[in-house]
């Protein structure tokens, strides 16, 4: 049977339509898709997502480049809003160039991120991949203890493997960020985050 030009023509548009229609579902977020790690000082994810206006300002003020732009990876009603990557930089709301102004809810103007005392501030909690972990191979590493800021957060056992304390930890990713395994054995999760 031959297939005339309008049934090429009406097979490609139904193809497209259907290809369309399953971009726009991998976009919808669902329960499997991780919530982003927020700034400090973020309110509540909903509000959040309505009060941001994606100017990035959080962005350009930040002193380690840690606030990024979300992309899809997190559902549609988050893109372009900011989020830490611990793999571009901790967040130095705890010590570090940051310490005492958390510059990014300094200069929010829509108070998306808001003002919030240090004490208040979990972003999160780290987990552990001890398969990755260079500790846990019999290798000499106890990097991510060394440089967390928080009284343990971290502990170290005698055989100098490291142990995580989600209820000390507050999630500023900088034990993931120096973490040198390769991939890193650390992820920061926005369990127990908690927001003003």
């Amino acid at each position: 049977m031959a297939i005339t030009r309008r049934d090429y023509l009406r097979v490609a548009a139904q193809g497209t339509v259907a290809l369309g229609a399953l971009a726009v579902a991998s976009l919808v977020p669902t329960g499997t898709r991780a919530a982003p790690i927020r700034p400090p000082g973020a309110v509540d994810e909903a509000y959040f997502n309505v009060l941001c206006v994606r100017c990035g300002i959080c962005l350009e003020v930040c002193p380690t480049k840690a606030i990024v732009f979300a992309g899809f990876e997190n559902g549609i009603a988050g893109v372009n809003t900011p989020k830490i990557d611990p793999l571009v930089g901790p967040c130095e709301f705890y010590r570090g160039r940051c310490e005492e102004s958390m510059r990014c809810t300094q200069h929010c103007p829509t108070h998306a991120l808001q003002l919030i005392e240090k004490q208040q501030v979990k972003l999160g909690v780290v987990e552990l991949s001890r398969d990755n972990c260079l500790a846990y191979q019999g290798k000499e590493c106890v990097v991510c203890s060394e440089m967390c800021p928080v009284p343990e957060a971290i502990t170290v056992s005698r055989d100098l493997t490291p142990a995580f304390h989600p209820c000390k930890c507050v999630g500023c990713g900088t034990c993931v960020y120096v973490c040198p395994a390769n991939p890193k054995a650390l992820t920061l999760l926005p369990d127990g985050a908690r927001r003003p």
